[in-house]
């Protein structure tokens, strides 16, 4: 889902194809390295080797820049979310929590392993359109993958407004743990996989209680 704008100025010589992946890849390093969008242009020629005219001559500026290594990023971090969930085996005799624990699991692995780049993004979306955007419609990715694992559940009807909202609350609370946006990192002592098994838990009992709630005359 890359900018339609700025993909086609992507160049076509494998030369000059080079500099402009090196450019990419060097503000996306100073972003997570930093936490922040506080650099110039200066300094990705410095980290990248490509010259300020080169990059001027592919990207009208930083914003710019940043929102095309932004749109390369959320598209790598889809493919990789799409790849995890679409890769859970089928199990037809799961129980709720089971499946929730999986779809936890794969959401809460998404998040830590781009949590340093994620930072940078959730923070600069709060000023940027286009990145409020992509970011909205990566997260929209990401709790369709959680709905999807949830509805293989076999033994009854889920409520998708009950998913949508057990989904919002895991983000909220990895998203929180990891400090990203305008959170800080969660203070408590619990490990990863005590969070994991507390979500996982938390989601079958509001999902099985909604169940039984539609089925009641």
């Amino acid at each position: 889902m890359t900018l339609p704008d700025t993909k086609s100025r992507e160049p076509k010589q494998a030369r000059s194809r080079q500099s402009f992946e090196k450019t990419i890849e060097a503000a996306l390093a100073l972003l997570q390295q930093r936490g922040n969008d506080d650099f110039t242009l200066a300094d990705v020629s410095a980290r990248s080797g490509v010259s300020i005219g080169s990059i001027y001559a592919r990207f009208q500026g930083k914003d710019e820049l940043i929102r095309v290594a932004h749109g390369r990023k959320m598209d790598d971090i889809d493919a990789v979310s799409n790849h995890l969930f679409e890769a859970l085996p089928a199990r037809p005799d799961a129980g709720l929590e089971s499946v929730a624990q999986e779809a936890v699991d794969r959401t809460i692995e998404v998040l830590r392993r781009y949590a340093d780049i994620l930072r940078p993004f959730m923070l600069r979306a709060t000023q940027d359109e286009t990145i409020s955007k992509r970011g909205a419609a990566s997260h929209a990715a990401l709790a369709k993958n959680f709905s999807e694992v949830l509805h293989k559940w076999p033994e009854g009807f889920l409520h998708e407004a009950d998913i949508d909202w057990s989904f919002n609350v895991v983000y909220s609370v990895v998203a929180r743990r990891l400090g990203l946006g305008s959170t800080v990192e969660g203070s408590g002592n619990l490990e990863w996989r005590e969070i994991a098994e507390k979500l996982a838990g938390m989601v079958a009992s509001y999902l099985l209680a909604g169940q039984r709630d539609s089925v009641r005359p």
